[in-house]
């Protein structure tokens, strides 16, 4: 994620700032990133009206019945790379299942991944990723934000991603239950 600041009165060129992780605690920049992307995307949406371009953060999807991927994989990385944004080569997958947002997508199916539900918790990077693992599957599996609201708790206000954190029993309780539904 990539962004400029421009500095008073233009008194010198605006400086320029590339995130490869987006800063904690900052509310605005999920909001920042998807705005960011949105627009980058935006002449490629209206190259191809009938293809489905769908982007949460930095995950693309690209779906049509007639679509041609070496065609719109090569515009796309071009429109991107014109705005300051690049793709990963690792993370393009062009055959089935594709993996996206949590979801495996084939020719036939929508499912969700496989959620595992790792009780071994040490560090704030391993509550969020264990949150971040359940918010995925938690509509379809019942699990209300009340149940996961001792696991939330613990994320409070830090941002070291590897501060010391362990489950005390409400949230042992609260994990329990939630995986009983997955």
């Amino acid at each position: 994620f990539a962004f400029s600041v421009p500095s008073v009165n233009k008194a010198e060129p605006a400086k320029r700032y590339h995130w490869v992780v987006l800063p904690k605690g900052m509310k605005s920049s999920p909001t920042m990133c998807q705005v960011f992307v949105a627009w980058a995307l935006e002449p490629v949406c209206k190259r191809y009206p009938q293809l489905i371009i769908s982007h949460y953060m930095d995950d693309i999807l690209i779906a049509g019945e007639k679509l041609q991927k070496e065609t719109i994989l090569q515009i796309l990385t071009s429109e991107l790379k014109q705005r300051g944004l690049q793709i990963a080569p690792e993370k393009i997958q062009q055959q089935s299942p594709w993996k996206y947002l949590g979801w495996i997508i084939t020719g036939s199916s929508i499912k969700p991944q496989k959620v595992e539900v790792k009780s071994d918790v040490k560090t704030l990077n391993d509550v969020q990723k264990l949150v971040g693992d359940i918010q995925w599957v938690r509509k379809i599996c019942g699990i209300a934000n009340d149940g996961l609201k001792p696991l939330i708790q613990l994320l409070g206000t830090s941002i070291q991603a590897n501060e010391k954190q362990s489950l005390g029993p409400e949230q042992q309780r609260a994990l329990s239950q939630i995986s009983e539904k997955i």
